[in-house]
């Protein structure tokens, strides 16, 4: 596919200047046209390998310039277009991969935008340290996550991933190289973090570690009541409790065969199939060698349907824990498929009746081989980032449809998934960014961000005058 005007000759002039690191051939640019959702097909008209700061922001500068729109990419794990860009610039990060400085005394740990979570595990854990929360898939970049807000089994104490980020360099829309913290530059810090490469490029950032022990126990917990599982989750999550390292659940369909819902059995219209839902929901506590927890202690307060096993591993073992599920996707061919995820945060008084009701008319085919739902309980004050908008209460619900679905079914469940998103939105939710978001106008936008929308146009216009960063996802106007 040739290079498409009107941005044509600006490419030609960029790869002329900056040479090999500016890449055009056909076969590289149809890598990045789409991302892990497989549902927006975008072609960049070069893709750009920029290795530090000062050559994302020559880069950046020269866009400017020339107009051109820039997307910023490293494992592209999004779902709805956030990191492509048809006929711009598509800035490739995953070559930013040095891990700077560990700095054990204080907790802290400095690497680059493109540093994967699992290289970063890697390197940190040999040395008794961890980072305060890590996301179920440690596939994706530091600063990837960092630009939604990234979600995980210890955010119930720990907030999201950008509530633990003390300092970001970043490549404004203008080109200039920035470092921003909480005493510098506080307003650029709380425009990238969970930013969507909006207003700035992040570079570099230095993240919270915590100390760890070098074992984890794990409870596999069922239950069949989601306001039991809830009850529970709330002595877990109790303020000032750490019993509990981390906790994580989802919802488990057991198909129950055909019910009748109209005329005949055609399935659709006479039939549908449905399950009857159980709720794994998993505990873990961290322990030194021959310092074994309390089994029978720990559980004392807590009511499952089943306790079904219980595992031992070690730190980074636990860490790792679910790559054999990816590697299960990826030969189910269920990695291939579109990933029209849509994954809401729900007020804790209102999750129950929400989820219980869309689960009631969910079939359990509808999430495809390796499709599955999201059940995220945590604290709603453990977050302080401006721009990750979640239910002002004190505890929240993360829930999440996660499908799998091959392209001739794709049109169906797109509309029973906006139905579910809208739903959520009735019952006061706020959708998480990174998955299938159908926002199309300034107005839907500006419900979602709410108070925070006067200060991000501004912020925008500000960072990113000529609006060259990531555009299409967001409107303004």
């Amino acid at each position: 596919m040739p290079i498409s005007s009107p941005f044509k000759s600006a490419i030609a002039e960029l790869k002329e200047r900056y040479g090999d690191r500016i890449l055009l051939e056909e076969e590289v640019r149809e890598k990045f046209r789409s991302d892990y959702g497989r549902l927006v097909d975008r072609m960049p008209g070069a893709v750009a390998h920029c290795r530090n700061a000062e050559e994302v922001a020559q880069v950046v500068r020269f866009c400017r310039e020339r107009g051109l729109p820039i997307a910023t990419r490293a494992q592209g794990h999004t779902q709805s277009g956030q990191s492509t860009t048809e006929g711009g610039v598509l800035l490739d990060t995953s070559s930013m991969q040095r891990i700077h400085e560990i700095d054990a005394d204080n907790l802290l740990v400095s690497c680059d935008c493109g540093v994967v979570w699992r290289d970063l595990v890697r390197t940190v854990v040999p040395l008794g340290l961890v980072p305060r929360v890590l996301t179920n898939n440690l596939g994706v970049t530091v600063c990837g996550t960092l630009s939604v807000a990234g979600l995980g089994v210890a955010s119930f104490r720990y907030g999201a991933q950008v509530d633990n980020v003390v300092e970001i360099e970043a490549v404004t829309g203008t080109g200039e190289i920035v470092t921003c913290s909480p005493e510098v530059n506080r307003e650029l810090l709380d425009c990238v973090r969970s930013g969507f490469g909006q207003f700035a490029i992040m570079t570099r950032a230095t993240v919270r570690l915590r100390r760890c022990k070098p074992k984890v126990r794990k409870y596999f917990l069922l239950y069949d009541d989601l306001g039991a599982l809830m009850r529970d989750s709330e002595k877990v999550m109790a303020e000032g409790d750490e019993t509990f390292h981390s906790l994580e659940s989802w919802c488990s369909p057991c198909p129950q065969g055909a019910k009748k819902i109209g005329d005949g059995m055609e399935l659709g219209v006479g039939a549908q199939v449905f399950a009857y839902w159980m709720y794994p929901f998993h505990l873990t506590v961290e322990y030194d060698e021959g310092e074994e927890p309390d089994d029978a202690a720990l559980l004392a307060d807590l009511t499952p349907y089943r306790h079904l096993e219980t595992c031992d591993y070690s730190q980074l073992e636990f860490c790792e824990r679910l790559q054999p599920i990816f590697q299960l996707w990826d030969r189910s061919g269920y990695s291939a498929m579109a990933h029209p995820w849509m994954e809401t945060i729900l007020p804790w008084d209102k999750a129950q009746e929400y989820i219980e009701l869309v689960l009631a008319n969910l079939p359990p085919q509808a999430l495809g081989p390796g499709g599955h739902i999201l059940l995220w309980p945590s604290r709603g004050d453990t977050s302080e980032t401006p721009l990750f908008m979640r239910p002002r209460t004190d505890l929240v619900m993360g829930w999440g449809i996660l499908p799998g679905v091959p392209k001739k079914f794709l049109d169906q469940a797109l509309a029973q998934l906006d139905m579910a998103s809208e739903l959520s939105h009735g019952y006061g939710a706020k959708r998480y960014l990174s998955g299938y978001i159908t926002f199309d106008t300034a107005e839907r936008w500006q419900r979602h961000f709410g108070d925070q929308w006067p200060r991000m146009v501004e912020c925008k216009k500000k960072y990113d005058p000529d609006g060259i960063l990531n555009p299409g996802f967001i409107q303004y106007e």
